[in-house]
C-alpha cells in the first residue's frame, strides 16, 4: 500500500480542480472569440478569405485546449488510481463530478469515486 499524506493529497487535489476549471475558462473563451470573429467579419461586410486564417489558428488553438483536456482526464485517472493503492483510498478530495471509468479500463467505479 502507498503511504501519501493527507495534505499532499489535498493539494494534488486543489491543483487538479484548478487546472480543469483554468482549462474549461481556456477552451469557452477561445470558442467566444471564434464566435466573435465569425460576427465581426459578418457586420464588417469581410470577405471568407480575409478571415478564414484567423479561424483556422483560433480553431488549431482549439484543438490543442481540448486535447489536453482529454490529457487531463487522463492523468486525473491515473491519480485515482494511485489514491485507490494508497492510505486515502477512502478519502475524498471533492473532484470535479467524479470521474467515469475509460473505456476499456480495469479500474472499478467505486475505486474511482474517491478520487
Amino acid at each position: 500500500m502507498l503511504n501519501i499524506k493527507q495534505s499532499v493529497g489535498s493539494v494534488v487535489a486543489a491543483d487538479t480542480q484548478s487546472s480543469i476549471e483554468t482549462l474549461d475558462r481556456a477552451v469557452a473563451q477561445q470558442s467566444r472569440m471564434c464566435a466573435s470573429i465569425i460576427e465581426a467579419a459578418h457586420d464588417s461586410h469581410l470577405s471568407i478569405a480575409t478571415t478564414q486564417p484567423l479561424l483556422d489558428a483560433l480553431t488549431t488553438g482549439l484543438r490543442g485546449l481540448v486535447e489536453s483536456r482529454a490529457n487531463l482526464a487522463k492523468a486525473v485517472r491515473e491519480v485515482a488510481v494511485i489514491q485507490a493503492k494508497s492510505n486515502l483510498r477512502a478519502t475524498g478530495f471533492g473532484c470535479p463530478n467524479g470521474l467515469e471509468p475509460m473505456k476499456g479500463s480495469a479500474t472499478a467505479p467505486s475505486e474511482l469515486a474517491t478520487a
